[in-house]
């Protein structure tokens, strides 16, 4: 399946997530996750989404944090309760972190049950995101929409309309779309392309930035906004490009990155900031969940990178380096 094809459907696919993920988390014993410290982990695009996550949990008034896979793997017992995403389930730093740290109370959000991770982890969550495509798409929308449901039961209450979600969805893509001609215009030809957010934003930001690596093929990087002023955009110019995301001081950040001449998208449901030069403006829903917010922020910034790498002559092509030792293979 090609990447805009799962792009194109993901309203039908959160839908299907919404569905298959209900039944597993009305099943989990969320007892452990309403005290002490929850970790939320992943690799790769899973630990963008984990960041998402933690932030949602973190507004909601538990205590939580998004750690890195590879820094559970040595033990330690650093949380009481690991949350571990992972699309296949079959990436080896997750399930080693679970392994590593059994005093833990562990749950795994994957697409199918049938995997390492759901195997090592004493809870699980399936939400059937259906065929994806390289970079990940729907498989990383269903593993938030899952995290979503859980966080909810454990907070005790929902924050989210998730029933309609898949049709913001299409709005945001329609949206999106009807601009992407322009924004792919001014991103056109840069040699790298920084990614910005705060809190939860920051894990739709490193999202974004792996979407365009592998997609496109372009440096990318991800930034906490108030880092990112820290010294971190003094390599940018107009050479360059930024995708924002935020409702703040991301405003004015995309603005004055604009006015150097760097191209500049800025995702945001805000209304103080419009098209103007090479910055382009894509509005949200102004949504209180930031997991449901988190999702709707990441369709820009796919199409976006099906956009350049179209642009790059590189539409569906494959992984020019694909590693044999990050995944457990199949018995």
């Amino acid at each position: 399946m090609s990447y805009r094809s799962t792009i194109a459907r993901q309203p039908e696919a959160l839908k299907h997530c919404l569905e298959v993920a209900a039944a597993d988390v009305e099943k989990i014993d969320i007892a452990p996750l309403a005290s002490g410290l929850t970790a939320v982990t992943g690799i790769g695009a899973s630990y963008a989404a984990a960041v998402v996550a933690a932030g949602e949990l973190q507004r909601r008034g538990k205590r939580a944090v998004a750690i890195r896979a590879v820094d559970l793997m040595q033990g330690g017992d650093l949380a009481d309760a690991i949350m571990a995403l992972s699309s296949g389930g079959r990436s080896i730093e997750p399930v080693t972190a679970i392994k590593a740290n059994p005093k833990a109370v562990s749950i795994g959000i994957t697409k199918e049950g049938n995997n390492p991770l759901a195997e090592a982890v004493q809870s699980h969550i399936r939400y059937d995101s259906g065929s994806d495509a390289t970079p990940s798409s729907t498989g990383y929308t269903g593993s938030l929409i899952a995290a979503g449901l859980l966080i909810d039961r454990v907070a005790g209450s929902s924050s989210a309309d998730w029933a309609a979600l898949p049709q913001l969805a299409l709005e945001m893509l329609e949206r999106s779309a009807a601009k992407m001609s322009r924004i792919g215009e001014i991103f056109r030809d840069r040699r790298a392309i920084d990614c910005v957010g705060a809190c939860s934003s920051l894990g739709t930001a490193d999202g974004a930035a792996l979407l365009i690596r592998e997609a496109a093929r372009i440096p990318a990087a991800p930034a906490d906004t108030l880092y990112y002023l820290h010294g971190p955009m003094e390599a940018m110019d107009k050479t360059t490009g930024v995708v924002v995301f935020g409702d703040g001081r991301e405003i004015k950040l995309a603005q004055d990155l604009a006015e150097i001449g760097c191209a500049v998208l800025l995702v945001t449901s805000s209304d103080m900031a419009e098209d103007k030069g090479n910055l382009s403006v894509l509005r949200v829903p102004s949504l209180e969940n930031q997991i449901a917010r988190g999702i709707l922020n990441i369709l820009p910034a796919q199409l976006l990178a099906a956009t350049l790498s179209d642009a790059a002559g590189l539409t569906d092509t494959k992984f020019r380096y694909r590693q044999t030792d990050t995944k457990i293979k199949a018995d």
